[in-house]
């Protein structure tokens, strides 16, 4: 084993260790944790949202883990994949009151896809397709062209991480009007973007 492999492997000793205390109800181990991922989180933050509200969710993101940290199981996937779930929902959650007042579409702001991707680090071969695509302009500015509610299904579920079944019961609709609205924002993407299909 290399030398940086063993760095990352001892890290997530680390990590699986706070993890495992702040179940156990411990506040320094959360402090620790906060510590590791909080500037992090904050720079995603900074590229999706203004200061004010990076800084809100920044707190909502942590309070969200010392509650459902119960949630995590290591044999799905690693913490950092886990946590990043949480962070980008917590985002998601705050957008649509956010975007009352923001008429940019988080998938433009310069950087969001890469720092998802980067701060995931281990993400399903499918998902790093979607964010390899979602760093084509041509791809955003074809999402961008979709009815509402196939836009906001294609970012919330091929983007956001959300299956349909979540999406489902955060819009209060049938798991049916998703799936439809998703497959008729992919076919619609077909369309629009012969040359990637």
């Amino acid at each position: 084993m290399d030398s940086i492999s063993a760095i990352n492997a001892q890290e997530q000793q680390v990590i699986e260790q706070l993890v495992k205390r702040v179940r156990q109800g411990d506040t320094q181990a959360l402090g620790a944790l906060y510590d590791r991922y909080a500037g992090r989180v904050y720079a995603f933050l900074l590229r999706a949202v203004q200061r004010e509200l990076a800084e809100e969710l920044l707190q909502d993101v942590f309070v969200a883990l010392w509650q459902k940290v119960y949630l995590y199981d290591p044999q799905r996937g690693s913490f950092n994949a886990w946590f990043f779930t949480l962070v980008r929902h917590r985002l998601y959650d705050a957008l649509p009151k956010y975007q009352k007042h923001q008429s940019e579409d988080l998938l433009s702001v310069p950087g969001v896809v890469e720092s998802v991707a980067e701060m995931t680090g281990d993400q399903s071969d499918l998902e790093d397709q979607v964010i390899r695509l979602f760093r084509d302009e041509e791809l955003r500015r074809a999402v961008n062209h979709l009815p509402p509610d196939q836009r906001q299904t294609i970012l919330m579920t091929y983007f956001g991480g959300l299956s349909h079944k979540e999406l489902a019961e955060k819009l209060n609709l049938p798991v049916s009007t998703i799936k439809g609205r998703a497959r008729l924002g992919l076919q619609r993407l077909r369309q629009l973007l012969p040359e990637q299909s």
